[in-house]
């Protein structure tokens, strides 16, 4: 019997319309279609209220299924930027039971969109890069290749969901099976 690597995604975005959550459903589609020995969970984490250390001890119950859903995950697939600062900080402080640290050791992937199409955009290279560091220091290992940073995001994507730019899916393609 074969073994599903099971990827939490979480995007940085909480909008609707958000690039990135279209970044990351595409993802998601691609792994499907062509890793089938994965597949991507894409985590709501709508509901996690802003990060608060009086409330460690006595974690709301959508801190508690979010820390639990990437503690049962094997991988992770992150959108960035957004608020996901305040997601990482629940799910890295608050110890619920036996789960501690669900961070270290686990592979990851970082990915993200954004809206400039001008000589020097980074797609949200700049953003990547505060995660990488803030997930080195969680102990989680990143994919360095391919970098998956679409620019021009706003006019990136087809009405069907799929990018414009095939090039870009199937760098998305090669980060999901590097993970």
């Amino acid at each position: 019997m074969t073994t599903i690597t099971r990827i939490v995604g979480i995007c940085g975005s909480l909008r609707r319309e958000s690039t990135n959550k279209k970044l990351i459903l595409r993802a998601q589609q691609l792994c499907a279609e062509h890793v089938p020995e994965a597949r991507i969970d894409i985590i709501d984490w709508s509901q996690l209220p802003v990060y608060n250390q009086d409330l460690e001890g006595d974690p709301p119950k959508s801190v508690i299924k979010f820390k639990e859903e990437i503690g049962d995950s094997d991988a992770l697939l992150f959108a960035t930027p957004g608020p996901l600062k305040n997601a990482i900080d629940w799910a890295s402080r608050v110890k619920i039971g036996d789960r501690g640290d669900v961070f270290s050791g686990k592979p990851a992937a970082i990915m993200g969109a954004g809206p400039g199409t001008a000589p020097g955009s980074s797609g949200s290279g700049r953003a990547q890069l505060v995660l990488r560091q803030i997930l080195a220091a969680l102990n989680v290992i990143t994919a360095n290749t391919p970098s998956v940073m679409l620019t021009g995001a706003f006019h990136a994507f087809k009405e069907d969901g799929s990018l414009e730019n095939q090039k870009m899916e199937e760098k998305i393609v090669q980060l999901l099976k590097e993970l």
